[in-house]
């Protein structure tokens, strides 16, 4: 390799490293002009469309590199990266083992192998290949992450969540991920267990976090304190911006209802009119699936989407679904726009709210009038209260408290369906779907 190329390829490289995408990838393209089997040019374009999370561009330049140098670590382990994104798991394995045969000495390779092992049950590979990762760096709090997942999945909840609490404390309170899924393995566990056994080491991790806004919410929530009567603002930002990216996927495998609940709903409603001239509002819009049927009711005024997430509001931009998307929480925009709406939708998101009454009072002023609003509750089977904090951080409420507080906001109950919203764990959630009016 002459001079000119090699510099040529250092530049390249530190447009990668500086952040100047664009000019990286033009100067890569133009290396493999010249020398189409550049393993550096190769890789780089690699990792270019893997960041932009362009996965089958990413794979197809790691394949050419492994296939001109199959004996180059960097180049086998990307590949097996890009595949576990691409949800290719058998050959994200394989490709990870190739890479270990490469360099044993290298926890990436193992992670990759151990978080493929997972999705595909093999879950003895899962917790060897990830016990290597933290051995060889016991610094690395995702991989104690990672090994956390895969103990429970093994049924032994004494490691997961001694591997989950080494996670928290080697993030040194900066990652609000791990306490996350520290919460979500603490319920998970209660599902299957008495959360009694639990309740010393949620104590702990509360007192211990006592500043942290989402310990606090998910640790009492598992501590059944039902003096909450909202989910905390910070839980839900954190929780669904970790989530926005496997939102869809994670749903369809919950048997998620709601959204085709209310387009029935609407349907039946709206029937005898099927272009009526509908200003609309998408209450907790998320990454769009309430979005894709409102569409068609909105062609004249409009479709608005409100969310309290950053990522999931980037996932609904993309689908080129609403006419604004406007990233607040629900009830201070409400607030901040009386009469505006004809329509408003919420599927399944009043369950992060105990106490309803300020919020069907904003939606009461934020519609036009004969405005309407369709959603929907979990039922709450727990007790003979009007809401109860369920541990997973959501709300339940009694019919009879949503007529109540309904009516006192000035909402007219024009259509109530009992229904099967998801599934949480191994049992069905059943809730209501309601259409209301503004009086």
């Amino acid at each position: 390799m002459n001079k000119n190329m090699n510099e040529t390829i250092d530049r390249a490289l530190s447009l990668y490293e500086n952040g100047q995408i664009s000019k990286a990838e033009k100067l890569c393209k133009k290396i493999l002009r010249t020398d189409g089997k550049n393993i550096h040019a190769l890789i780089t374009l690699g990792n270019i469309y893997y960041i932009q999370n362009d996965y089958n561009s990413a794979e197809n330049y790691y394949k050419k590199a492994v296939s001109v140098a199959d004996d180059n670590y960097p180049a086998m382990a990307n590949l097996a990266n890009c595949l576990y994104e691409e949800k290719k798991y058998k050959q994200a394995c394989n490709y990870a083992q190739k890479a270990i045969d490469l360099k044993k000495d290298d926890k990436l390779a193992y992670i990759i192998l151990g978080n493929s092992s997972q999705e595909i049950d093999n879950i003895e590979e899962a917790v060897s290949s990830l016990l290597t990762a933290v051995n060889l760096d016991p610094t690395d709090s995702w991989a104690y992450n990672y090994l956390s997942q895969a103990y429970f999945k093994q049924r032994d909840y004494l490691k997961a969540i001694s591997c989950a609490w080494k996670a928290v404390k080697l993030s040194e309170r900066n990652e609000n991920a791990h306490h996350i899924n520290l919460g979500y393995l603490f319920y998970e566990i209660a599902l299957e267990e008495k959360i009694d056994s639990m309740v010393d080491c949620i104590k702990l991790w509360v007192k211990n976090y006592k500043d942290n806004p989402i310990v606090n919410y998910m640790g009492n929530a598992l501590l059944n304190n039902q003096k909450i009567k909202m989910a905390d603002t910070q839980y839900l930002q954190n929780i669904f911006d970790i989530f926005s990216t496997d939102f869809d996927s994670v749903l369809s495998g919950l048997d998620y209802k709601a959204p085709a609940l209310i387009e029935k709903m609407l349907g039946d409603i709206y029937k005898s009119n099927k272009h009526p001239r509908l200003k609309i509002l998408d209450i907790g819009c998320g990454t769009g699936l309430c979005g894709k049927f409102l569409k068609s009711y909105s062609k004249w005024r409009g479709l608005d989407g409100v969310d309290i997430s950053e990522g999931m509001l980037k996932i609904a931009k993309t689908k080129k679904i609403y006419s604004r998307l406007i990233h607040s929480e629900m009830i201070s925009y409400l607030q901040k726009n009386p009469k505006t709406y004809d329509l408003m939708v919420a599927a399944d998101v009043f369950t992060y709210v105990g106490d309803l009454q300020n919020l069907f009072e904003a939606v009461y002023d934020s519609l036009k009038k004969n405005g309407r609003i369709l959603f929907t509750i979990s039922e709450n089977t727990q007790n003979d209260k009007s809401y109860y904090l369920h541990i997973s951080g959501r709300f339940v409420h009694s019919l009879e408290y949503i007529k109540f507080i309904l009516n006192k906001s000035m909402l007219e109950i024009e259509k109530v369906e009992r229904k099967k919203l998801r599934n949480e764990g191994e049992n069905n959630v059943m809730g209501y779907v309601i259409s209301a009016i503004k009086k």
